[in-house]
């Protein structure tokens, strides 16, 4: 994989910097709460023990390899006191294995330990696998998304396919995902009913009679990603380009236009019109155009689709524009709805196509999360809300813009976005 920046030379310096010295915050023992004080079901951006893993694991020296070091051993006991029962990348055991797989330097170091999360992971993937190829309609969004689901356990597997075990728990999860993205009796099999919705939250207020998700963090998008992703790496299973193929249409169908170009709907209510109040989109990795976009370009480059690829393209310009016309005030600095996400899809957008638009807009993002950056906070990246916290993590905390930052000033191949199924 090739990788340059394309900020200028100064930008670049000062991105750097500012990543590593957030990193230097990060790398203190103060920087993640006491294990008494961190919730039992883990969410990256609560404990944020693997984002700040994979941050420091960006710097060579002892120093570095000990902060390192000293945050995995905090996300393995977060797991660990879990009881190992969250598998997802984001919130469990997948997300650990991913900060030790990178800190092991291509199985150098940590050799016993990620034996061991692989052995877990590879266990609880083919099991969750399982269940859901017999059971694939009517799931919940943790079944299959990124968040907690199949689509980002997936991920790991992928990035390990070299290992036997691995790679056939990765064909596992394929299958599994294949199931989900199939029609049965005209309704799709990834459809949420009512009951498998989180009372309470804001999709179930905005879908009462259910929903198709729509996002690349917990929807189809997901799966979608997953799918093409290891069509590319060429690892397929029975019906996998027919689904990247469905499921690539069904969402480019879904499109909502502004006046900037394509967007997408946090989700498609059933039966059609029963959406109460929906949520607008983001315009975000997590939802919205972006996510989506890199999905639709992930599934055309998978089946060689080129107008599946230009859809794409439309979408993130349209993000780009969106954005930059309707500045929002209370602009998160984040991964997950916030600039450091955007900038890192379209900084991906600026490899593949070279497209001068994508070139100029991350320039203009990576500016941006630099201008968000203030060194009087904690971690120098606050995260905003009715209560803006400090926060160390990878989505909603800071490891999550120190590595955008590193990505746009630094050549260096940025692997560490496969947990966001970006490439």
């Amino acid at each position: 994989m090739t990788w340059g920046s394309v900020v200028p030379t100064a930008t670049a310096a000062r991105a750097v910097a500012v990543a590593r010295e957030v990193a230097a915050r990060l790398a203190t023992p103060d920087s993640l709460p006491p294990a008494t004080h961190r919730p039992t079901r883990l969410r990256d951006g609560a404990s944020g023990a693997v984002g700040c893993a994979l941050l420091l694991g960006q710097f060579t020296g002892h120093d570095w390899e000990s902060a390192a070091h000293r945050c995995l051993g905090a996300a393995v006991g977060d797991i660990a006191q879990a009881g190992f029962g969250f598998p997802g990348l984001f919130d469990g055991l997948a997300g650990v294995a991913f900060a030790t797989a990178t800190l092991s330097r291509d199985g150098a170091r940590y050799r016993h330990l990620l034996a061991d999360v692989d052995r877990l992971v590879i266990r609880n993937a083919i099991a969750r696998a399982d269940a859901v190829t017999h059971a694939p309609r009517g799931l919940p969004f943790e079944a299959f998304d990124i968040i907690s689901g199949l689509a980002g356990i997936g991920a790991y597997l992928l990035r390990r396919r070299e290992i036997a075990e691995a790679k056939q728990a990765l064909r596992a999860v394929l299958t599994a995902l294949v199931a989900v993205c199939r029609w049965d009796a005209g309704v799709p099999n990834w459809y949420t009913p009512p009951s498998r919705i989180a009372p309470g939250t804001p999709m179930a207020e905005s879908f009462p009679g259910g929903v198709l998700n729509c996002g690349l963090a917990h929807g189809v998008p997901g799966p979608l990603a997953l799918l093409a992703l290891a069509e590319l790496d060429g690892v397929s299973v029975a019906g996998q380009r027919a689904s990247i193929t469905t499921v690539a249409h069904w969402l480019a169908a879904q499109r909502v236009d502004d006046e900037y170009g394509p967007n997408w709907p946090k989700g498609v209510a059933l039966p059609r019109g029963t959406a109460v109040g929906a949520p607008a989109a983001r315009n975000a990795w997590c939802y919205g155009g972006p996510g989506v976009a890199r999905a639709l370009w992930l599934a055309g480059k998978a089946i060689a689709d080129a107008e599946l690829r230009a859809l794409a393209v439309d979408a993130m310009a349209a993000a780009w524009l969106r954005l930059a016309s309707v500045p929002d005030p209370d602009t998160s600095p984040g991964l997950c709805h916030g600039i450091a996400g955007l900038l890192q899809i379209t900084a991906r957008f600026t490899q593949d196509t070279g497209d001068a638009r994508f070139a100029r807009a991350t320039v203009a993002l990576t500016d941006l999360l630099l201008d968000l950056y203030d060194p009087g906070y904690p971690f120098g990246f606050r995260f905003c809300g009715e209560d803006p916290q400090d926060r160390p993590g990878l989505l909603d905390g800071a490891a999550g813009p120190a590595l955008a930052l590193l990505a746009a000033g630094t050549d260096v191949p940025p692997a560490w976005d496969r947990m966001l199924l970006l490439a």
